[in-house]
């Protein structure tokens, strides 16, 4: 795997807009919303645009035999419910929008972005960069997809999540981490049991540690090699 091609593909995305917070901050309202709301869902009209304060949301989304999917988690400091960018309430949803935790946002339409760009010229090219990177981390799943392999599969989704972290830990359950690789729950259970056994992982609960990523990177080339032969 190409590490260095992959270094603007973050699946945790936060803090891509913070030089912008304060001005929402001072020009809109922050609205509260609690864990489980659900702020857009497939195939209903595209619901609002929103600016993420404090709190996380995870984007889901249904392949065709409508099986959800987790495709990536929002953070502070970013745009989320993308979709509103194409026209909220004219076009069907492609992507679910679930708080994770409890949720402090901005809810803001094109009209209030514009506003907003008037004091700060910057910002309009600031969110062409941010939705190319979304954009390049849904290319990357549906690529990812195409890999039939569940534990490349889940050793490039473990090393993604931690990407850029201090601590290279995956906090998700192995309930989310199937449902990030298009996977049944047993199946990751028995990779990452694997995994662990060669001292690559440490799983506790709701938990997985990264021992040994220069090995678990290795690991990866190494399949994807034997996959394309």
């Amino acid at each position: 795997m190409d590490r260095s091609a992959e270094n603007s593909i973050q699946f945790i995305l936060r803090d891509s807009l913070l030089q912008y917070r304060e001005l929402f901050l001072a020009r809109l309202p922050v609205r509260e919303y609690p864990t489980g709301h659900i702020f857009n869902m497939v195939g209903l009209p595209v619901g609002t645009l929103y600016f993420l304060v404090e709190g996380s949301v995870e984007i889901y989304t249904a392949n065709r035999y409508g099986y959800v999917r987790l495709i990536g988690i929002h953070e502070v400091n970013t745009l989320f419910n993308l979709d509103s960018l194409s026209g909220m309430g004219s076009q069907e949803a492609v992507i679910t929008a679930r708080a994770a935790a409890p949720v402090r946002a901005i809810p803001v339409t094109m009209e209030e972005i514009a506003r907003l760009a008037e004091e700060a010229p910057g910002l309009w090219q600031d969110l062409l960069v941010y939705v190319g990177n979304v954009l390049r981390l849904m290319c990357y799943d549906a690529r990812e997809q195409t890999i039939r392999d569940v534990t490349t599969r889940l050793i490039h989704f473990l090393l993604l999540y931690t990407q850029g972290k201090e601590v290279p830990e995956v906090d998700c359950s192995q309930q989310q981490i199937a449902s990030a690789i298009n996977a049944s729950r047993v199946q990751v259970t028995r990779v990452c049991a694997r995994l662990q056994a060669q001292g690559l992982i440490r799983i506790r609960r709701g938990h997985i540690r990264i021992l040994d990523p220069e090995t678990l990177e290795q690991l990866s080339e190494r399949r994807e090699a034997g996959e394309r032969e």
